[in-house]
């Protein structure tokens, strides 16, 4: 079971089925290369945490119950069921639908992959290729067997038919992926710097290249995808709701990953345009479980509510040492004034974290200091060691302005006293300006130059958001900044994202841990043009596309927190967004049904994979509320 899903100069890449122009890259093994076979590989060539006879992942219940349906609920609406293309907004939950080569486990993230659909994985010490033997018995839903040319047809639709993303993270680094035989599939690499996207690909869905002929994957469709996975779309009403129903033959039910989980008959989304509508639905008893962001509501919307003081619903707050989100105002730097780092650290100072904590967030949340928050991979104190020694390599390359202060100052957001009072702030904002050539004139902030007003915009798709939003606004109105907050439906917002349309735009950024390829298509140069892509800022910085590749490249896990700190660094010294914040605790409310594992594991909470229905307090149950 798939359980990621994904987003230098273009290297040729040739996928083949037996033998085509690309079949020359793809060499048998020599007689004195070793060849390593295994049920599992790390990234770093760590063991894995667990053997080859594992019986099930240690943050399940083996004996749990299978049965019931559970609700819940999703904001904006759907129009596809490809989450792989641009265009389209794709429904929750799909990705339930399709199984993988290989999958990772939430105990060890994507330190470690293990055989899914593959049953053993061979590769050479370089890992410069792998052989992937896949299990005969294994069936998309139609019964069809999944074959070596369903891995083809997948890599080579999504490198020339998926979205950009796919491109810029993975197949520039694919020399070849070629069908041996019906069950055996070898996957090269063509920069042997970064071995690590073979395994990357091969937790990509498979597709059903029968299913797939004659029609268009490109195309936004509501035409309900053939998969293999443990659902399948039941029904479904466009932008209302989606049912998924558990595969009763499903093939990999008895594979030691599959135990103990998947466990609800049927797992339904209902989707709502109006977050407090949403709230008060799940108070109504319409939908069975929720995690909320909102400090608001946390804080105040459910405490007196009758289920919750009855017991029949429970709040937990849950720890975190999960690596969490960034989130926050992303300026784009291909606006014209945008692209002077003294105009983007100005509008930094509008932020007062410290009231906004105060006053809205009900002392929650903690201020993003990092592109990766809550991880070993954020930057911390002065450069040193390794981080210190690959900075250094680039000093004279840097701007003045970063190579001026990424040796001698800490990064760190502006701060306030928390008592709504930012004079201080205001006067450093304006200082800054002026430094970048704007003056404030008859109470508007002014291009010296060119006599234009500063007239800002930002994108963001969440009523909730307005109270975060409006105190930046108001503190830019009195510098004489114009900022518009304009509310996108999830359609215009996904189209105006793909496109670049927007001066700022309110965005959560889910990192991936560790960090790698990733990293390309959010900061690399030539991902700022490609429309769909993933550079939201725009920046483009020939000492971060090298900073990328470090990390990428990194053969050891100290190696990627080294290079991951000095690209961390790096971007948060060029100022390309108002950091917001972050929640490093899971916040969650649900209704009494349910059973689940003793044990969580580090990368995820578990739901809904691993709980299951169990309604030993008969009024939660949906028929009694």
């Amino acid at each position: 079971m798939m359980t990621v899903e994904t987003r230098f100069a273009a290297l040729a890449i040739t996928l083949a089925v037996g033998v085509s122009a690309g079949a020359a890259l793809v060499q048998p093994a020599t007689a004195d290369e070793v060849v390593i076979t295994t049920h599992a590989v790390t990234d770093y060539g760590d063991p894995p945490l667990y053997p080859a006879d594992f019986p099930h992942w240690n943050y399940v219940d083996p004996d749990a119950s299978k049965g019931g349906e559970l609700r819940l609920s999703a904001f904006g609406g759907f129009d596809s069921f490809n989450s792989y293309i641009i265009g389209g907004t794709p429904a929750a939950g799909v990705s339930l639908i399709y199984d993988s080569l290989i999958s990772s486990n939430a105990d060890e993230g994507l330190l470690a992959y293990y055989a899914d659909l593959a049953h053993t994985i061979e590769h050479n010490e370089a890992r410069t290729w792998a052989i992937f033997h896949m299990r005969p018995e294994a069936r998309f839903h139609d019964g069809h067997p999944i074959t070596a040319e369903d891995v083809v047809f997948t890599h080579e639709t999504l490198r020339d038919q998926g979205a950009p993303r796919f491109r810029d993270r993975f197949y520039d680094d694919i020399a070849s992926v070629e069908a041996i035989d019906d069950h055996t599939v070898r996957i090269e690499v063509s920069n042997p710097l970064n071995t690590k996207v073979i395994f990357q690909i091969a937790t990509f869905p498979i597709f059903p290249a029968h299913w797939w002929a004659g029609r268009e994957f490109g195309a936004t469709s509501l035409e309900a995808p053939l998969g293999s996975g443990p659902y399948r779309i039941a029904d479904f009403d466009s932008n209302r709701w989606i049912v998924y129903e558990r595969v009763e033959d499903y093939w990999a039910a008895d594979l030691p990953q599959n135990i103990g989980q998947f466990n609800f008959d049927r797992i339904r989304y209902d989707y709502y345009r109006d977050p407090d509508v949403m709230d008060e639905a799940f108070i109504g008893g319409e939908y069975d479980f929720m995690t909320t962001i909102q400090s608001v509501d946390w804080a105040t919307r459910f405490g007196d509510a009758p289920p919750i003081l009855d017991g029949r619903i429970i709040m937990e707050q849950i720890p975190s040492d999960e690596p969490e989100s960034w989130f926050g105002l992303m300026m784009n730097l291909r606006r014209p004034e945008m692209q002077d780092p003294r105009v983007r650290e100005a509008l930094t100072y509008f932020y007062d974290f410290e009231t906004a904590r105060r006053t809205i967030h009900y002392g929650l949340f903690t201020r993003v200091n990092s592109y990766f928050p809550n991880a070993d991979m954020a930057s911390s104190g002065l450069p040193e060691g390794d981080e210190l020694a690959l900075l250094e390599r680039y000093r004279d390359q840097m701007p003045d302005r970063v190579r001026e202060r990424i040796f001698t100052e800490v990064p760190s957001p502006p701060t306030t006293d928390g008592s709504g009072n930012i004079r201080r702030n205001l006067r450093t904002a304006l200082g800054l300006m002026r430094q970048a050539g704007w003056e404030v004139v008859d109470g508007v902030m002014t291009d010296t130059a060119t006599g234009e007003a500063m007239e800002l915009e930002v994108l963001y798709r969440s009523p909730n958001l307005d109270r975060v939003l409006l105190p930046i606004q108001q503190a830019m109105e009195r510098a004489g900044i114009s900022l518009n907050l304009r509310l996108a439906d999830p359609a215009q917002f996904t189209r105006r994202l793909d496109e670049f349309d927007y001066d700022l735009i309110m965005l959560g950024l889910v990192q991936f841990y560790p960090p790698g390829a990733a990293l390309r298509g959010l900061w690399g140069s030539e991902q700022a043009g490609i429309l769909g892509g993933e550079n939201f800022s725009g920046i483009q910085d020939p000492v971060l596309d090298q900073l990328i590749e470090y990390v990428v490249e990194a053969d050891s896990l100290p190696a990627v927190r080294s290079a991951a700190h000095a690209l961390d660094r790096y971007v948060l010294w060029n100022f390309v967004s108002i950091p917001l914040y972050y929640d490093d605790t899971y916040r969650i409310a649900y209704w009494d049904m349910f059973g689940r594992p003793e044990v969580k594991p580090r990368f995820s909470l578990g739901f809904p994979t691993t709980w299951w229905y169990q309604p030993d307090n008969p009024a939660a149950t949906r028929d009694a509320r």
